[in-house]
């Protein structure tokens, strides 16, 4: 493996509609870049849901679900009834066999959904907010910008200062610990964006 820098832009992701006609997906990067949604061991997205329903089921999967825009919205676990209320900025871990389903209080949401391929890869998502000095690591570190206009600072052989508008997406793949850290700095006062780590087990 070596190190990678990919820059998507928002319009490079491609509305898909839902089976249920609840919402839409976009695909952001999938692991392979080759698999399908039957074969990836890790696929990044973010969705539009426009009505409640309940969440596809995926075997074998672990998911981190984010909210990312509008809000709030109910899960509800249809085998146990447990509610769990999701505003802007929080997430949820679950399995993919979770039966859930989504109800929208406040009306249309967006999220940003992590999914790993249970024993095969691992990681995390955090929602990123004001000025970051962003540690790395060795792995995929994926930032996508949610709301407003970031400035990321990389090294000038990793193709240095990148800008990320809203719906933009940073992907660096490394191989190795790096000797520096990503500088971030808003360059609106609303600027947000998800940060999401993912590592392969060996």
């Amino acid at each position: 493996m070596q190190d990678i820098i990919r820059f998507i832009a928002a319009q490079e992701l491609q509305p898909t509609p839902w089976k249920n006609g609840g919402g839409v997906t976009r695909q952001i990067v999938i692991h392979p870049a080759d698999a399908s949604a039957d074969d990836f061991i890790w696929r990044i997205s973010a969705a539009d849901v426009a009505s409640a329903g309940p969440f596809s089921y995926w075997e074998d999967i672990d998911r981190i679900l984010v909210l990312t825009e509008g809000g709030p919205m109910r899960l509800i676990r249809t085998d146990t009834g447990r509610e769990t209320l999701l505003e802007a900025g929080t997430r949820l871990y679950f399995a993919g066999e979770t039966p859930y389903t989504a109800e929208l209080p406040a009306g249309p949401v967006r999220d940003f959904n992590l999914m790993l391929r249970r024993k095969q890869a691992h990681g995390c998502v955090d929602m990123r907010s004001g000025h970051q000095k962003l540690p790395l690591r060795p792995g995929d570190t994926i930032l996508h910008c949610v709301q407003g206009r970031y400035q990321a600072d990389l090294p000038a052989h990793l193709g240095g200062r990148r800008i990320l508008d809203t719906g933009d997406t940073l992907h660096i793949t490394l191989d190795y610990v790096p000797f520096f850290t990503l500088d971030l700095s808003p360059l609106t006062p609303d600027a947000r964006l998800v940060d999401a780590r993912v590592n392969l087990y060996p």
